[in-house]
């Protein structure tokens, strides 16, 4: 018998909690309050974040104490969603599938490597992949790193990124203290194979064991949240790292019945943040995306990558999984998969990649993207899985395609931006800078000028 929540406060529409009487076999259960969030569309939703939400909720209430440590390592678990998410990340950038794709040196869906990197060493004497192991745990960026290095993975911009400082560490996202304690032990041996034991997840939650569909709930609302960058993310924003807004694991702290929301004032400061009575404590309807950006067209319209384009062209970038970058788009997977034409032409198309934004709405400045993307947000491209060929060598047999509907046919987007680098006389991009998809300098300083607009 679902009770009615709350009605939400004027102007939080966002999220509010939902309780429930429940019935199992006669007997009446108070269920715990669950919350519902309305958040911007998922333009990738068979792709998980490199940091899911489940992720650093795990990582949270362990350091908590509310969860024990993972003991033992178990390498399908804890560590190979670490590496196979950065190859998965190849559907929406370029720079990712560049190292991490399909033909790539590091692609982690590949047996052979896999192989390797989940052999237990019988002894420290007789361990083979000792130094691949290592060599990739010191590819990552550590939360201890004081200095910044944008060459180290994940490759995706941090919290600071446009806000602090041009070479601050947290510019660019770090591993988790979690799953580097998990990968030290890997890379010290002290893991478990587990790939025969590992089952595949049911669709239905119904097959599962009684008992295993509460966890199973939690994990899979939470592992299609993303946890990356909070500047200020997309679905959750940064109280969501902090301990005391939780009652419990995964349960979402609701304020008193009756309590009203504190005004915290024009600006919120750390004192007012972590205080007794400040927003990391109970909630209400509409405070946990209070903090996001409104309307998220406004936001999501500069989470671009390559924003250095004389670095990479396609690297760092924020939440790909999310709002994509560079995708496989239609014609070029119809090329692919067209077993008549040459070769050469079929791996060229299958490599290539178009702007997602840009290629839908066109290679306009900041606000007419922005504008445009309110009212055209149904048109980006859906990356969509599609088959790929049969046993071939260089093309995976599943790929990642976006489906979208540009506002006018690619000639005329491409005519439309000439025409603008004329009337405003601009110098029109080359190199890397056109191959990041900016029309000119101008045209990128106009993404730039907002996102760094907060930068001290």
């Amino acid at each position: 018998m679902p009770r009615p929540a709350p009605s939400p406060e004027p102007g939080n529409r966002s999220h509010e909690a939902h309780a429930a009487r429940v019935r199992v076999d006669g007997v009446e259960l108070e269920a715990e309050a669950a919350w519902v969030i309305v958040a911007p569309p998922n333009y990738a939703p068979d792709l998980i974040a490199w940091r899911s939400m489940y992720d650093l909720q795990r990582g949270l209430f362990t350091a908590a104490g509310q969860l024990p440590m993972p003991d033992p390592v178990l390498f399908s678990r804890d560590i190979l969603p670490v590496l196979k998410r950065m190859t998965e990340l190849q559907w929406v950038n370029k720079g990712f599938a560049g190292l991490f794709g399909a033909g790539g040196p590091l692609d982690f869906t590949d047996p052979a490597l896999i192989d390797r990197l989940a052999a237990v060493p019988a002894d420290a004497d007789h361990d083979p992949w000792l130094e691949l192991r290592r060599n990739i745990y010191n590819s990552f960026r550590l939360d201890s790193l004081n200095a910044f290095a944008p060459g180290l993975w994940p490759w995706e911009y941090g919290d600071a990124f446009g806000s602090f400082a041009e070479d601050s560490p947290r510019n660019n996202l770090a591993l988790p203290d979690f799953q580097a304690a998990l990968m030290r032990q890997w890379v010290r041996g002290q893991f478990v194979d587990d790939r025969k034991a590992v089952q595949a997840i049911p669709a239905d939650i119904d097959l599962l064991p009684l008992a295993e569909r509460p966890e199973m709930l939690d994990r899979a609302a939470m592992s299609y949240c993303i946890a990356d960058a909070f500047h200020p993310g997309c679905e959750m924003t940064w109280p969501m790292r902090h301990a005391t807004l939780y009652s419990a694991p995964f349960r979402i702290r609701a304020r008193a019945a009756g309590q009203k929301e504190r005004f915290y004032g024009a600006k919120l400061n750390q004192q007012i943040a972590l205080g007794v009575d400040g927003p990391l404590t109970g909630q209400g309807p509409g405070t946990i995306t209070r903090y996001m950006a409104l309307p998220w067209q406004g936001d999501t319209a500069t989470c671009r990558s390559g924003y250095d384009p004389n670095y990479d062209p396609y690297l760092s970038t924020f939440w790909p999984t999310r709002v994509p970058n560079q995708v496989l788009d239609e014609a070029d997977y119809a090329i692919a998969m067209d077993e008549k034409r040459p070769r050469a032409e079929r791996l060229a198309a299958f490599h290539r990649r178009v702007d997602w934004e840009f290629s839908v709405l066109g290679p306009l400045d900041y606000p007419e993207v922005a504008t445009s993307m309110i009212e055209n947000f149904d048109r980006l491209g859906i990356v969509e899985k599609r088959p790929g060929p049969v046993d071939d060598p260089d093309i995976p047999p599943i790929l990642y395609v976006s489906h979208a509907r540009p506002k006018k046919p690619k000639a005329k987007l491409m005519a439309s931006a000439e025409k603008q680098v004329e009337a405003d006389d601009e110098t029109p991009a080359t190199g890397k800078l056109a191959e990041a998809g900016w029309r000119s300098e101008e045209h990128r300083r106009s993404f730039e000028i907002v996102r760094f607009r907060n930068r001290r």
